[in-house]
């Protein structure tokens, strides 16, 4: 598979050799270049990348802040700040980067990188789900209020696996493989869904623990969270990983 980079660079130099490391990497397609995180945000949600190249000191909006809309937009995207700023350090990983490179950065060590986020999307989207697992039950049921444009339905939440944050949109994936839209923040739904069933697991993710089947390990701040037979998967922070552990007498 090709794997999908945006470069986020003000300095037409670094981007010059940003691509040029880039495209030498046999599989790696450089589908675009932001040089303000304005652009960089409107850019993503056009583009779809699988990971971004960003500098964090940028015109009109700076990494970290285009950072947070865009994982608004694709929760799942692999961050990597390229930036000559170490004290960025600690905030960049508050919003899941997978890897932070000082400049001057070595050349092999944007290629492992880069080589090392090609092999997970490959495993995220080929991954063959594992239904031998028993799931996670906890054994609680109940209802949630949902607005869907107009209306306000009322949906068994037995039924969710689990609520994501994409393309500026909250989506709730059902047991029965249907998607929905709704008009709610996750803030909203982490509110209304009360029962123990349900854990806030990262900005842009909420599951359902009486479905999960497995987790593993992902990248340096996050873990994957696989659901049985849905293809699709979510995540969890390491911070949330460890408050799971404590809820499921792990330690």
């Amino acid at each position: 598979m090709v794997l999908r980079v945006l470069i986020v660079e003000d300095d037409p130099n670094m981007r010059f050799i940003l691509r040029r490391a880039l495209e030498e990497i046999p599989e790696v397609e450089v589908v675009g270049e932001a040089v303000n995180g304005t652009e960089a945000v409107n850019l993503t949600a056009q583009l779809e990348p699988h990971a971004i190249f960003m500098d964090v000191e940028l015109p009109e909006k700076d990494g970290i802040e285009a950072s947070r809309e865009i994982l608004d937009i694709i929760p799942d995207v692999f961050l990597v700040y390229a930036t000559g700023h170490l004290e960025y350090m600690p905030v960049a990983f508050e919003v899941y980067a997978f890897d932070y490179l000082v400049k001057p950065y070595k050349i092999d060590r944007l290629i492992a990188t880069t080589i090392k986020i090609q092999q997970l999307v490959e495993q995220r989207e080929n991954r063959i789900p594992r239904i031998d697992k028993a799931p996670i039950s906890r054994g609680i049921q109940n209802k949630v209020a949902l607005r869907i444009e107009r209306n306000v339905s009322l949906m068994d939440t037995n039924k969710i696996i689990f609520i994501s944050r994409e393309k500026r949109k909250t989506i709730i994936y059902t047991d029965d493989r249907q998607t929905i839209t709704v008009n709610e923040s996750l803030d909203t739904l982490e509110s209304r869904i009360t029962n123990d069933n349900f854990m806030r697991t990262h900005r842009s993710y909420i599951i359902n623990l009486d479905k999960v089947v497995e987790i593993q390990p992902w990248s340096r701040s996050n873990y994957l969270v696989i659901f049985g037979a849905l293809k699709k998967a979510a995540y969890i922070t390491e911070e949330k990983y460890k408050e799971l552990q404590k809820k499921l007498n792990l330690n």
